[in-house]
């Protein structure tokens, strides 16, 4: 029989998977310079590959973007940032694919069930990572890619099993525990495949090199070890919960229904009113997690600009930025979010992270002519974070509050559907933010974009304050008389 106690066990499986996962996913992270620079040396000089095609597009975009010369673009920096940019366009192409299959994997955890499908998801990414081990070309990590782009669905899918098994008024606390992974994923995560870089396995397994093995598949070999303990972990530990909260519930009522003078929550009536107000707020959220996604993303992703063409720093201070960013993301969330959002509201808590953003925006536009650049560059990563541990957690939350409980499949508001199209919104901006963002950067210069982007963040709180739905939680307490 399924107990309310089960309750934290399922959300303790749920969350350990995910920092699996996500320790798997970031190992990549610090290797994507240097694998794609390997790439580029492999196949110089070759116009007719996927990769030379590629290159030649991004000569264009570059001489398009950066036909304005300004001081902070120094001489001979632009034939550096090939690398950046091919990094942020596989990024786009896996987020874009993101946005396509979300849908798809949400809709079907509401018939298959949300177990069985993170199963075959699973699959899809130990695939992908075997592909990367043996990824000698860069066709081959192309492809690689655009598999795990197709196959990811553990952050969905955690956030749909958690708001399976936890109340309403529970669940933006528990739902932060998703964003704690994501913080301490991308804090550690990097440093692991940065250390596991160093060790060559060609050189290790010279026998192997004719059947792909090359200098960086020792980190992939990592990665694909970490998702084979996921899926085993999975496998024995996480029960189906789609259907968890109505036997609870079932199972509570007929325990009061035997009891006289005890306390029934009822659920709220399901109207069509009901109902329609539910699919406008979330149509709502949906747009404001585009638009979010879309200016956040972009902003984040040009610090590497900023931090490499305004203060020179080495790849060991960016990886102590970052780092620090990670920190205080996962600090607030853990320290801040779960504890104050039941009585703060989430909609409180995403103005508040807002306007975090758009405070920090300002602070990185300062750095460009400030004789104290890293004292405003660590106050506005500082207010990012911020941004980072609150806003994509509780728009998550309030989405998933505008779900019905009990839903058929067909249901537009069952959760699988409902959170697997609204997190396809927020890979479209991911997918297309950073792309317009470097063309801001470039064309108008470092102030005058997080300028832009300060403002238009104001006029997206100012909407968010406007539109975004309060919290919707309706419990009526009967108290039963006794005769």
């Amino acid at each position: 029989m399924v107990k309310e106690a089960d309750q934290k066990r399922i959300v303790r499986v749920a969350f350990t998977a995910l920092l699996i996962d996500l320790f798997a996913f970031t190992i990549i992270l610090p290797l994507f310079p240097r694998l794609l620079n390997y790439y580029q040396s492999e196949e110089i000089g070759n116009k007719t590959s996927i990769l030379g095609y590629t290159l030649q597009v991004l000569e264009q975009f570059k001489h398009l973007i950066v036909t304005n010369q300004r001081p902070s673009v120094k001489s001979g920096y632009v034939d550096k940032w090939d690398t950046v940019l091919l990094g942020g366009l596989i990024g786009s192409l896996f987020s874009l694919l993101q946005f396509i299959i979300s849908p798809i994997i949400g809709r079907a955890s509401d018939r298959l069930g949300r177990r069985k499908v993170l199963m075959y998801t699973m699959i899809g990414n130990i695939l992908s990572t075997f592909v990367w081990l043996f990824s000698s070309s860069f066709n081959l990590f192309l492809l690689s890619r655009i598999i795990g782009g197709l196959s990811e669905g553990n952050v969905q899918l955690t956030t749909a099993i958690i708001s399976d098994v936890t109340t309403p008024e529970k669940r933006s606390r528990s739902l932060a525990l998703v964003g704690i992974a994501f913080a301490t994923a991308f804090t550690i995560g990097p440093a692991i495949g940065a250390w596991f870089a160093s060790i060559d396995l060609s050189l290790l397994c010279p026998s192997l090199v004719k059947y792909g093995i090359y200098p960086y598949s020792m980190a992939a070999f990592v990665g694909l070890v970490l998702l084979v303990i996921e899926t085993a972990y999975l496998y024995v530990a996480l029960p189906e919960t789609i259907h968890f909260r109505k036997e609870v519930e079932a199972a509570a009522a007929a325990a009061a229904s035997t009891a006289s003078g005890t306390e029934q929550i009822q659920k709220e009536p399901v109207t069509l009113q009901a109902i329609y107000k539910r699919l406008l707020d979330l149509g709502y959220l949906k747009k404001l997690m585009l638009a979010f996604s879309f200016l956040f993303s972009g902003m984040e992703f040009t610090l590497v600009f900023l931090t490499f063409d305004i203060l020179d720093y080495t790849h060991m201070q960016q990886g102590k930025l970052l780092g620090y960013m990670g920190i205080v993301s996962a600090l607030i969330q853990g320290g801040y979010v779960r504890r104050k959002v039941q009585t703060v509201s989430e909609k409180v808590i995403i103005v508040q992270g807002m306007i975090a953003c758009a405070a920090g925006l300002y602070c990185l536009s300062s750095t460009v002519d400030s004789a104290y650049a890293s004292y405003w560059l660590y106050a506005g990563v500082t207010c990012l974070a911020f941004t980072s541990g609150t806003v994509v957690n509780c728009l998550t939350s309030l989405a998933s509050l505008q779900c019905h409980d009990d839903s058929d499949k067909s249901d537009p508001l069952s959760k699988g559907r409902a959170l697997g199209e609204f997190r396809s919104f927020g890979q479209l901006g991911r997918a297309f933010g950073p792309i317009f963002a470097s063309g801001a950067y470039w064309i108008f210069g470092p102030g005058p974009c997080y300028g832009i982007g300060a403002v238009i963040m104001v006029a997206t709180i100012w909407i968010t304050v406007l539109i975004a739905p309060n919290r919707r939680i309706r419990r009526i307490r009967q108290v039963k008389k006794t005769q």
